[in-house]
């Protein structure tokens, strides 16, 4: 399982090393009290920078009317989708 997290920066990959932590929704913040907490649960796996701030907006603008940029289909398509291929 991953989990996409989107900065000011760009977009974070997450692979998710422990998914019964994440089972746990009440409790789910404790999992990430700390750096080495986090780090049990997931993986920095990629990380996407934006171009620049217009590149950011168009990014966020697709987000909230439910679709997917350009730059993100590629960034997710060459993280996941080519990466499960070659495993």
């Amino acid at each position: 399982m991953y989990v996409l997290f989107e900065t000011a920066a760009g977009f974070a990959l997450f692979k998710v090393t422990k998914d019964k932590k994440l089972e746990k929704l009440d409790k789910l913040h404790e999992s990430f009290a700390d750096a080495e907490s986090a780090n049990n649960v997931v993986k920095l796996k990629a990380f996407a920078k934006f171009k620049d701030t217009k590149d950011a907006m168009k990014s966020i603008e697709k987000l909230m009317k439910g679709k997917v940029s350009k730059s993100l289909n590629k960034f997710l398509t060459k993280n996941i989708v080519q990466k499960e291929i070659e495993d």
